[in-house]
């Protein structure tokens, strides 16, 4: 699975994939939507599950080549933003974002995706809240 995204939405692409490799041990890659198309956008094709975080916004504006590119690739497009580019993925979550600074928007997108970790992993007969090889406490000496 790929998740991309651009500017205050690339750090919830990474914890996104986080939560996802975790919980539910499912690989997940984040990429820059300009690392994307460098190299990455080779591996993805019509079978591929690709979630974009499109912000309302500069890296919403920015990261549209990536998914005119990635549609053309056919690829199964789920996209966390605004109503207008859900609508044109596979699937979606869209926010609430009309007067939300961009800035904040990542406080609004990483809900949907911590609901998605959380049912893949109950969905697949695992524990989100205990993860196999993950301290919740990280000793330093």
């Amino acid at each position: 699975m790929v998740i991309t995204s651009r500017g205050y939405g690339y750090p919830t692409a990474k914890e996104a994939a986080l939560k996802l490799m975790e919980t539910s041990y499912i690989p997940a890659l984040s990429y820059s939507g300009a690392d994307l198309l460098h190299g990455p956008l080779a591996m993805v094709d019509n079978v591929s599950p690709v979630i974009a975080v499109v912000t309302d916004g500069k890296g919403g504006e920015a990261l549209q080549p990536v998914l005119d590119r990635l549609r053309g690739r056919g690829a199964d497009l789920v996209v966390i933003g605004p109503r207008h580019q859900v609508e044109q993925a596979s699937a979606g979550f869209a926010l609430p974002t009309d007067g939300v600074a961009e800035e904040v928007q990542p406080v609004l997108e990483i809900i949907p995706l911590q609901l998605l970790a959380y049912e893949v992993t109950i969905a697949r007969g695992q524990d989100p809240d205990a993860p196999r090889a993950l301290a919740k406490v990280t000793e330093t000496r």
